[in-house]
C-alpha cells in the first residue's frame, strides 16, 4: 500500500475513533445491564477500542 493511501486510511480510522467515542454513541450504551457481570458501557468502550486498534494494525500490515 502506498504511503498516501495508508495516510488516508489512518485519517478515516481517526474519524471513526472520534465517532465511536463521542457522547451520543456512549450514551446509547450507558445502561445498568450486565453481560457476564461486566457493565454494557465498559464492554462497548473496550470493543470500540479493539476495533480502532485492529484497524490501525491492519492498515500498517497491508503490503502490495
Amino acid at each position: 500500500m502506498s504511503r498516501d493511501v495508508r495516510h488516508q486510511w489512518l485519517v478515516v480510522i481517526f474519524g471513526l475513533g472520534c465517532l465511536l467515542f463521542s457522547f451520543p454513541l456512549l450514551a446509547l450504551f450507558n445502561h445498568a445491564a450486565l453481560i457476564f457481570g461486566v457493565p454494557l458501557s465498559v464492554l462497548y468502550v473496550f470493543a470500540a477500542w479493539l476495533v480502532v486498534i485492529g484497524l490501525t494494525f491492519l492498515s500498517h500490515e497491508r503490503r502490495n
